[in-house]
């Protein structure tokens, strides 16, 4: 409590300091450290573009994990505590379900936002009292194993570490998810307690998966990102500034999806050089699991969300970006 009003205050002076100096202040929360290059690419970038395109008149202050952790970053952030969040939806689906959808469709930044899924995406998120203001599309989700595939080729009789959004994945193809936090899942790994586990892909050796598994695949899903403001600090900013922070977020989100093939790329490479075998699904049981990437991500997509998803899941899906 004392944490949170001491930002609570400085918030209040931040906005003081700001219509003295003409300038926009931002307190921008992130979600992730330096491990997760989303860290950089994302949150960092968003930042430096915000204020190299304003001349230094938007300035962020940024925040990471070690402020607010992840899953109670979106709460602060609707108080009014940071203007900003830089955040993974999956870590707020207490509130939202909607954009876990998004995981079945292409990174296609021009496509996407030629479609109408932002006007469907800042309605549900103004109903949480913040604004979004970017959605970075990246792939995507490997699976990192300690043991072989079955002799089936799939995942039978192995427990996999996943999200709850990522569930129906695991078992499409005979895995059985467990939850746990990415502090257990590691020390799970290297004891074999449980055989693998879902993770991003970039980064992936800076998180050190290469020191408690030694195979890995890649599950073929997107990794959708947010980028969220507090709606009173959004309503507040003058049409000049907003847009800024609007055209700022498409060069974001087209620069994103390079950005990753190139992360991805670097990862392979060091999994390789670790001694790590990258393993590939055959025939049926990767037409199933690609399968079970599109219903299991809309079906949990709905679960806070019907409406919103079926109209979102109606868009991307008339815009050509369903993953084939």
């Amino acid at each position: 409590m004392k944490t949170i009003t001491t930002l609570l205050a400085a918030a209040v002076m931040t906005v003081s300091a700001s219509a003295a100096q003409a300038t926009t202040q931002v307190r921008m929360l992130k979600t992730w450290d330096d491990r997760y290059p989303g860290s950089t690419v994302i949150c960092d970038r968003y930042a430096e573009l915000l204020e190299e395109a304003s001349n230094g008149e938007i300035q962020v202050q940024m925040m990471g994990p070690e402020t607010v952790p992840p899953l109670e970053q979106l709460e602060p952030t609707r108080q009014g505590i940071f203007q900003v969040l830089c955040t993974y939806p999956g870590f707020h689906t207490g509130s939202a379900t909607l954009l876990t959808g998004l995981e079945s469709i292409r990174p296609d930044a021009k496509a996407f936002r030629k479609s109408a899924a932002m006007d469907v995406i800042q309605e549900t998120y103004a109903s949480l009292g913040v604004h979004a203001i970017s959605v970075p599309l990246a792939h995507g989700y490997w699976i990192y194993l300690n043991r072989d595939l079955s002799s089936h080729g799939d995942l039978r009789g192995l427990q996999i570490r996943a999200l709850p959004p990522q569930h129906p994945y695991i078992t499409s193809i005979g895995g059985t998810p467990v939850v746990m936090s990415p502090a257990e899942m590691f020390s799970a790994l290297e004891r074999g307690v449980v055989d693998g586990a879902l993770f991003p892909a970039a980064g992936a050796a800076g998180y050190g998966f290469a020191e408690v598994t030694d195979k890995y695949f890649d599950a073929g899903a997107t990794a959708p990102h947010i980028i969220v403001a507090n709606a009173a600090f959004w309503d507040g900013l003058s049409e000049e500034v907003r847009a800024i922070f609007e055209a700022q977020a498409e060069v974001l989100e087209h620069e994103v999806p390079d950005t990753y093939e190139r992360l991805n790329a670097e990862e392979h490479d060091k999994m390789a050089a670790a001694g790590m075998e990258l393993l590939t699904l055959e025939g049926e049981v990767a037409d199933t699991l690609s399968e079970a990437i599109v219903n299991g991500a809309w079906s949990f997509a709905a679960t806070r969300n019907p409406n919103a998803t079926e109209a979102l899941q109606a868009i991307v899906e008339a815009a050509g970006l369903l993953s084939d």
